[in-house]
């Protein structure tokens, strides 16, 4: 059975490594020492990097790891700033390492950025870079806001246990943001979801990964769709209707200035 672990870069990034037998796949390095060191440490040959996005600390590793295993193929993008050994989009799929992957294009944060969809152990698994975050979701750079939304959606009609792996450890502020802007009927979640991150990282944890059912009960970005959310916004932000895409804009921009 596959094994999943975060290697911790810079001041929050997580690289996620897949990882079974002697072998692994690795995720958005974007840096190349913790990932060699951890490979080292445990033995593993890396035989694929799956890249969600552009951004520098996502891929800023990749050449000088595939230096150290050139075998390694690069999956991503072709817009992704790589020299990827093979291009994706949304609707590819693949198989590594015995296990299928289905590619998403989960733009909003960046237009190109991919999500990898992954089943095993009953459940699905999803590498989801900067699109979504534990209580939260990605700024919007070169993508849209409407981009971001229908890919919050679309993560939404997955199974309540799927598990998000993200590229970050943003879930304390997310959830700190959530608080002072959900509906009432929230509040209760996301301060015991405060509680649990808050202890979970005096610990030296992660709070990651995260579930889907989860999410929907302390990811406003997801909530977008309940009327007291919508309500609630517009006391705090003007709102030139109460679509779920204009409450989710709003709450992006808010979330900006928070």
């Amino acid at each position: 059975m596959p094994s999943i672990h975060a290697i911790k870069a810079f001041e929050d990034n997580y690289i996620w490594v897949i990882s079974q037998d002697n072998q692994a796949i690795i995720i958005d390095a974007g840096e190349a020492e913790p990932v060699l060191d951890y490979l080292n440490e445990h033995q593993l040959t890396p035989i694929a990097m799956l890249i969600t996005h552009h951004h520098d600390d996502h891929t800023g590793g990749v050449a000088d790891i595939k230096a150290a295993y050139p075998a390694m193929q690069i999956i991503a993008h072709r817009l992704h700033g790589v020299q990827a050994d093979s291009c994706v989009d949304e609707g590819d799929d693949f198989a590594l390492m015995g296990l299928d992957f289905k590619v998403w294009r989960t733009a909003g944060h960046t237009d190109t950025h991919l999500s990898y969809l992954c089943d095993f152990d009953g459940r699905t698994h999803i590498f989801c870079g900067d699109t979504l975050f534990s209580g939260g979701c990605g700024r919007v750079f070169t993508g849209t806001m409407n981009e971001l939304y229908e890919s919050m959606m679309r993560f939404d009609t997955l199974p309540a246990q799927t598990l998000f792996y993200p590229a970050h450890e943003y879930t304390l502020g997310n959830l700190k943001f959530g608080l002072s802007v959900c509906a009432d009927g929230f509040k209760g979640a996301i301060e015991q979801a405060i509680d649990q991150t808050t202890q979970r990282l005096a610990n030296g944890k992660s709070s990651l990964p995260t579930t889907l059912e989860k999410e929907r009960q302390i990811n406003v970005f997801l909530q977008v769709n309940h009327p007291k959310t919508a309500s609630r916004v517009a006391d705090i932000g003007q709102l030139a209707d109460c679509s779920p895409a204009t409450v989710f804009a709003t709450l992006r921009e808010l979330k900006n200035r928070f």
